[in-house]
């Protein structure tokens, strides 16, 4: 599990696409905090350096301890980063405000070990896995995470969600037998199709009879 990480919000006293964009020339990301115990959205800035350094890392499950203009402090995850579509610049940020003891969904990045040595790899399988999964859990217990190990599957095997090991206070919201990865046949190998089989003489020789008495009929039809 991850240290918790210090990030400064300054005071953002006007709103709006041009204060906006003077924000973000300024070095800054106008961003906003949320939360259940949080009566009015608190709407702020942070530094775009400082950010940028945590969106390069698993920013999904990285806690944050933010500190606030007024010099007070909350323990927040980011929930949402805008980015620009072209130069990926962050454009805005939504911090959700985590209660200590109150349990929040959040989704955890799946981290495959043991390809290497899986005998369906080698056999020239195709490992397929779950990228990402939504748990529940305890701000203090959200991990950086899951670690899946598929080193002892076959072709054909599967790894679902009741085999995963978890840390203590995380439960994933999905299906206990939905697959989180398998090995499967390689898409590339395509099975021979079989040759039509040629006709037998029997059988040539039954449809030549049968065109030769459908032409007598005709000539026998036009006298």
């Amino acid at each position: 599990m991850a240290d918790i990480v210090t990030l400064v919000m300054e005071s953002r006293e006007k709103t709006g696409k041009g204060e906006n964009g003077r924000i973000r020339r300024a070095g800054f990301v106008p961003c906003i905090i949320y939360g259940p115990e949080i009566k009015e959205n608190i709407k702020g800035k942070v530094n775009m350096r400082e950010l940028e350094r945590i969106l390069a890392g698993h920013w999904e499950t990285t806690r944050l301890n933010v500190k606030l203009p007024d010099g007070s402090e909350e323990l927040c995850i980011i929930r949402e980063a805008q980015r620009h579509p072209i130069t990926d610049m962050p454009l805005h940020v939504d911090f959700l405000h985590l209660v200590r003891g109150r349990k929040i969904t959040v989704k955890i990045p799946v981290e495959v070990v043991g390809r290497e040595d899986s005998q369906g790899v080698k056999d020239g399988g195709v490992l397929e896995f779950t990228h990402e999964l939504e748990v529940e859990t305890l701000p203090m217990s959200i991990p950086d995470v899951i670690t899946v190990d598929v080193s002892g599957l076959n072709v054909g095997d599967a790894i679902h969600v009741k085999d995963l090991k978890l840390p203590e206070n995380v439960e994933v919201l999905a299906d206990p037998e939905e697959i989180v990865a398998n090995v499967v046949t390689s898409r590339g190998v395509e099975e021979a199709e079989p040759e039509e089989e040629a006709p037998a003489a029997a059988d040539v020789e039954v449809v030549a009879k049968g065109k030769a008495a459908k032409e007598d009929a005709e000539a026998e039809d036009k006298k």
